[in-house]
């Protein structure tokens, strides 16, 4: 999970700062673009995670169900998507 480890190694940097909200969404900033992303509280665990250094697929699926207390199927479709989206904004551009 190549983009996990990409994105685990940014969201660890000065490059960007995150945010946990009261209701536990979050908001992530991209410093250098100035670009705001919103995440909801799924999202946000999934950041938190890989700014962690959790950048496995099964820890992160792990962390989600643990947190949620969904099915593993449910956890890792989300996981992946949700990877692959922060990636294409955060990492992509950067390239």
């Amino acid at each position: 999970m190549r983009r996990a480890v990409d994105l685990s190694r940014l969201l660890s940097s000065e490059a960007i700062s995150q945010t946990r909200l009261a209701d536990q969404s979050g908001v992530i900033l991209d410093i250098d673009s100035l670009q705001v992303f919103s995440v909801n509280d799924t999202g946000m665990c999934v950041v938190e995670a890989l700014r962690d250094g959790i950048d496995d697929h099964k820890g992160l699926v792990r962390r989600i169900v643990d947190e949620f207390e969904i099915d593993p199927e449910t956890a890792s479709g989300d996981v992946d998507a949700f990877v692959e989206e922060l990636a294409h904004y955060l990492v992509d551009r950067r390239v």
